[in-house]
């Protein structure tokens, strides 16, 4: 029954999406790169956990675009906010320390806790969380990019997480921020970011970024 329920909302999420990016395709954007990355440019690999046997590679799967703050400050604080208020607080639990480049230029997290994420739940429970980098200036437009997946919370054998999906948890948070008016999605960005071969994967990643855009 779970697992129907989540394809019928993975369903309904993509119609919704690809209605959006149906009547976007003139947002001019920055190179991205395809990767949340650690210091020194590397991609990260999940904490390097096994999936099927392969290494986990972390897709960049949200890019956030906002045309009206008057600050990178400014950017940042209506970014934060709204994800509190649609439930994806700071919460502590979290490995940091990653960068996402934009521009050609790595961007760190926006919060400079340690061992903190944007996440829905208490790392101990299942949990949607995420790292946002940025913002980026281009265009008149500032520019972040987030990297977004599920976990669950293990007590057998040691304490870890285990990875559930990227796409679950990259959906869910872009429809949180697309509750109110301060965000609306616009469709999706093809960062051809989707891998499996026979080291590595992105497990259930399409290779594309949901987009969001600030409306005030």
């Amino acid at each position: 029954m779970l697992k129907l329920t989540v394809i019928f909302i993975l369903f309904f999420l993509g119609i919704h999406i690809a209605n959006a990016q149906d009547a976007n395709q003139d947002i001019k954007l920055p190179p991205i790169g395809k990767w949340l990355e650690r210091d020194g440019g590397t991609p990260a690999d999940w904490l390097g956990k096994k999936y099927k046997n392969k290494q986990l590679l972390e897709p960049i799967n949200v890019v956030i675009i906002d045309e009206h703050s008057q600050s990178r400050e400014q950017a940042i604080q209506k970014l934060t906010t709204e994800c509190k208020k649609q439930g994806y607080k700071a919460k502590h639990g979290h490995s940091c320390g990653y960068f996402g480049q934009i521009d050609s230029t790595l961007f760190a997290q926006i919060t400079a806790q340690k061992k903190v994420a944007f996440s829905n739940k208490i790392f101990i429970k299942t949990n949607n969380h995420g790292r946002i980098m940025g913002p980026a200036y281009y265009d008149g437009k500032y520019i972040f990019v987030a990297a977004f997946s599920r976990e669950s919370f293990r007590l057998l054998g040691r304490i870890h997480h285990s990875f559930r999906s990227f796409t679950i948890a990259r959906n869910d948070f872009c429809q949180k921020l697309a509750k109110r008016n301060v965000y609306k999605i616009m469709g999706r960005y093809n960062l051809a970011n989707r891998v499996d071969d026979d080291c590595s994967t992105t497990a259930d990643h399409d290779g594309e970024a949901i987009m969001l855009y600030a409306n005030k």
